[in-house]
């Protein structure tokens, strides 16, 4: 609070109080020089006593019998108004003027004894009289001496007295003086009045003044030390004072409270001086708070530093998520959860780790979460995650637990957890979310994240998904050599497999003209070529297979729609294949393509399509009948190729459209693999989908949803 200006308001001063002559300096017995010169004061003396014998001489018939009587007056008068001096003149010239004109002999010099036992008693009680004349005039005297050294030190105090009111309304203190037991205040400077909120403080008790709290708490120490009248001295004393618009702030003084004594030293009341430190101790906090958190962040970035090189020790995936968990426990959690993301959108539970301080019995339980726990809700949690954001709680509630998880028995175990706060990172490794890490900290440990832990949390997780992510990407390039390697065995071999045949039957023709003159055989002939044109379609099949996939990556293959019939090219497509069927044992059976079923598609690549699931149903059938139906449905049209050969495992249906991808060995079924991969490709540019129903040993059925389209689209998407 600022204090008030001292510049504006403050009322000038009195000016000093007069200087005093100090007491040694005035003759003891003698009047102010305002009361006349010494000359003065003997005329006086001189003239009372002719004063006197003139009253004497004019009251003479009624005074005959006292004739020192005016006389004594006059020697009390010069006395008085002029001290011994002027006392004893006015004595001398009195024996002088009565022996001379009143005792007899008159006009004498001549004293008789009765005279001058007069004259002896006039000059005894003359004497005595000066004498208290003196007293009185230099006690009256010392006496004007002292009221106005009163009236200077009244004068000096009343002043300093100012003065010190003036310090205290103005000083940059808070200051106060409490009277009696009640504590009244008997002065409050403005700044003190301004702090308490109350302007008029004066006459009313401590008790009455500020919060009832904080006032009942001043009180009893006020009450401590009028009591015993000990002072008391306090640092940086936290004070609640309300504020005008009813807040209440939170202020630190240092105080001193001294008790006051009246003139029987006896404790009267207390002084009480306080100087407010609040922004001394508001900045040293803040001092300290920064030094802890330059501390803090440097322990971080050697966390971090150690966290890069740790997490790098592997590159196997499973490895780096469990460096992950031991990085963060008991380091900086108490617990440490990794969900990795589906591709469905929901979560799988990889790890969970905690301090030795909580419970496995838990840990248990969230190792085996139920199904729909580890969706995160998207009203919640998830929305932030969703977006590549984390979700902070500093303090954990039932209301912030709602937005974790929505399932009852999944929020019972984390209230369980008696979770203090947590964070739920994302896993983003160039801007792809693999999953989310949760740190949180439980009240056993006692420990506590704020806002500033935040991007320190974020930074371990995207150093974390960094290396998972360079786990996948070592993962997938030892799958891709692998594949690779694979591939090219596969292909020498399936490339060979048609050449061979082809050289067999050109070396036997061959022979068959060195060892006959004459023409060759027709039928011969035609038995060669028919073998040799076979093997050449397989070998330009094998070929064409791999420029698709060379224009698939590249992103050059381009489609160009036409109005086609599809259950027509169905139906070619079946004729063609009767052959190779029937020599494999089967028997194509088609359903459904007796209807015209047009649409805009791209013939020849709509026709490799069918060309390839007939192609593999006849591979994989096992001699066994192959339905092929053809209908439409809700504006599409649906192909079914349904073979009953030897079937596709579970774990092999996920990746069967997959690049260089077998279900099967190919030392047993050739092939490179990239067929059903072309033909998802194919399907797909085109706009529509294909899948697999399958069961191992019980065949598989293929089907093709493509969109009757009743014009010419105005552009089919490039396949990817």
């Amino acid at each position: 609070m600022p204090a008030p200006s001292t510049s504006a308001s403050r009322a000038p001063l009195p000016p000093p109080a007069p200087s005093l002559v100090p007491a040694s300096s005035q003759t003891p017995g003698t009047l102010p020089a305002h009361e006349g010169s010494r000359f003065l004061r003997y005329g006086v003396a001189v003239a009372s006593v002719a004063l006197a014998f003139a009253v004497q001489q004019g009251l003479w018939s009624i005074t005959h019998g006292m004739p020192f009587l005016a006389f004594f007056a006059a020697v009390m008068f010069s006395g008085w108004r002029g001290g011994w001096g002027p006392g004893l003149v006015a004595t001398g010239l009195s024996l002088v003027t009565v022996d001379y004109f009143f005792l007899t002999p008159v006009h004498t010099w001549k004293v008789l004894p009765g005279a001058l036992f007069q004259l002896s008693l006039f000059l005894a009680l003359s004497l005595f009289v000066t004498m208290l004349n003196a007293r009185l005039r230099k006690a009256n005297a010392e006496r004007a001496t002292l009221l106005e050294r009163e009236r200077a030190a009244r004068a000096a105090a009343e002043y300093e007295r100012t003065r010190l009111r003036e310090l205290f309304m103005h000083a940059p203190a808070h200051l106060a003086i409490f009277r009696g037991p009640d504590h009244l205040f008997e002065l409050s400077n403005p700044l003190n009045s301004a702090m308490l909120g109350n302007p008029d403080l004066l006459g009313k008790p401590a008790r009455e003044v500020g919060t009832k709290e904080e006032a009942e708490r001043i009180s009893r120490l006020l009450d401590t030390i009028y009591a015993t009248g000990e002072p008391f001295q306090g640092k940086e004393i936290p004070l609640q004072l309300k504020q005008p618009d009813g807040s209440v702030r939170e202020y630190y003084f240092d105080v001193t409270y001294t008790p006051t004594h009246d003139t029987q030293g006896r404790v009267d009341g207390v002084a009480g001086f306080g100087f407010d430190v609040t922004e001394h101790v508001k900045a040293r906090a803040r001092a300290e708070q920064l030094a802890r958190e330059l501390s803090h962040n440097e322990e971080h970035l050697r966390l971090l530093a150690g966290a890069s090189s740790f997490l790098a020790t592997s590159l196997d995936y499973e490895a780096t998520l469990h460096n992950v968990v031991r990085l963060a426990v008991p380091t900086l959690a108490d617990w440490c959860i990794v969900d990795m993301a589906m591709e469905d959108g929901t979560y799988k539970r990889m790890e969970v780790a905690h301090a030795r301080t909580e419970s496995e019995a838990l840990a248990e339980r969230l190792r085996t979460p139920p199904p729909e726990a580890c969706c995160f809700p998207m009203t919640g949690a998830g929305a932030l995650l969703s977006k590549g954001q984390a979700f902070f709680v500093e303090d954990v509630t039932d209301a912030a637990l709602l937005k974790l998880t929505e399932d009852p028995g999944w929020m019972e175990l984390l209230r369980s957890l008696r979770l203090r706060s947590f964070a739920v990172v994302p896993l983003v490794a160039r801007e792809r979310t693999l999953g989310v890490i949760s740190f949180a900290t439980s009240h056993a440990s006692g420990r506590h994240y704020t806002m500033a832990d935040l991007p320190f949390l974020q930074e371990l997780a995207n150093r974390a998904a960094l290396s998972m992510e360079n786990a996948r990407l070592y993962r997938e390039a030892r799958e891709a050599v692998r594949l690779r390697d694979e591939f090219l065995s596969i292909a020498s071999h399936e490339l060979k497999t048609p050449l061979t045949p082809l050289n067999l039957k050109l070396q036997s023709l061959r022979r068959e003209m060195d060892r006959t003159p004459g023409p060759v055989s027709r039928a011969l002939v035609e038995s060669y070529l028919e073998v040799g044109t076979r093997q050449l379609k397989k070998l330009a099949e094998l070929v064409n297979d791999l420029l698709d996939v060379s224009r698939i990556a590249s992103g050059r293959m381009s489609l160009n729609s036409a109005r086609v019939d599809l259950a027509e090219l169905v139906r070619d497509v079946v004729a063609s294949y009767e052959g190779p069927a029937a020599r494999a044992g089967s028997v194509l059976r088609v359903e459904g393509v007796d209807a015209v079923t047009e649409g805009w598609w791209d013939r020849p690549r709509l026709e490799q399509v069918v060309v390839n699931l007939v192609d593999n149903a006849i591979k994989y059938g096992q001699g066994r009948p192959i339905d092929i139906r053809l209908e439409t449905r809700d504006g599409h049209a649906v192909l079914t190729v349904r073979d009953q050969g030897i079937g596709i495992a579970a774990e092999s249906l996920p990746r069967l459209f997959g690049r260089f991808e077998r279900a099967v060995s190919e030392r047993h079924y050739g092939g490179l693999g990239l067929g059903l991969y072309i033909t998802r490709t194919l399907v797909e540019a085109m706009g529509g989908t294909v899948r697999v129903e399958s069961q191992l040993g019980q065949g598989a059925v293929f089907t093709v949803d493509l969109p009757l389209r009743a014009e010419q689209p105005a552009g089919l998407p490039a396949p990817s």
